[in-house]
């Protein structure tokens, strides 16, 4: 029969557990990147480099003075999701690569599993601003450098992050015990 994993806040807490010398140690499983340390580089390139893209358009995005635009519900809630999706990509992106080739089973929970979510989330948020800001635009006629610039960036946010998600998606992991 299979056991059941615990549940609770923090279940992985219960991996963790005192060794013979008195020390805690993890008790859990890892999680192994399949490849080469070359084949794991190049699945951090390409992961970091799009999603790094993105959140540094997000922020350039946000210090753009676009008139109205910026003011209106349309344009600003969809625009903290982008941006709170953003910083949760880049927290688990940096943790997943300060963490290495073997990661233990909560971090890749935490990590590797969540990624994907995050980089659709930030697609849709980016998505849904720039058509906003479109809608926006269509109304009120009004357009400028800045408006542009601020449309473009948007579009990358959400081109950027999806080539993300598809490097997530082509990355093969196994479980070592």
């Amino acid at each position: 029969m299979t056991e059941k994993k615990p549940r609770g806040l923090r279940p992985w807490l219960d991996d963790i557990q005192l060794d013979g010398s008195g020390k805690y140690a993890y008790k859990g499983s890892h999680m192994k990147f399949s490849g080469d340390e070359a084949q794991r580089k190049r699945f951090l390139w390409r992961l970091g480099l799009p999603m790094a893209g993105a959140a540094v358009c997000t922020v350039a995005a946000g210090c753009l003075n676009v008139g109205d635009a910026d003011n209106t519900m349309y344009v600003l809630i969809p625009y903290m999701i982008e941006v709170i999706a953003a910083v949760a990509f880049v927290w688990s992106s940096v943790r997943l690569l300060l963490g290495g080739s073997i990661l233990r089973s909560y971090v890749f929970d935490q990590t590797v599993k969540r990624l994907p979510v995050l980089a659709v989330l930030l697609a849709l948020g980016a998505a849904a601003t720039l058509t906003g800001a479109a809608v926006f635009l269509i109304l009120h006629q009004t357009i400028d450098a800045a408006t542009a610039v601020y449309l473009l960036l948007h579009a990358a946010v959400c081109a950027l992050s999806l080539f993300g998600f598809k490097a997530l998606r082509k990355a093969k992991w196994e479980t070592i015990e």
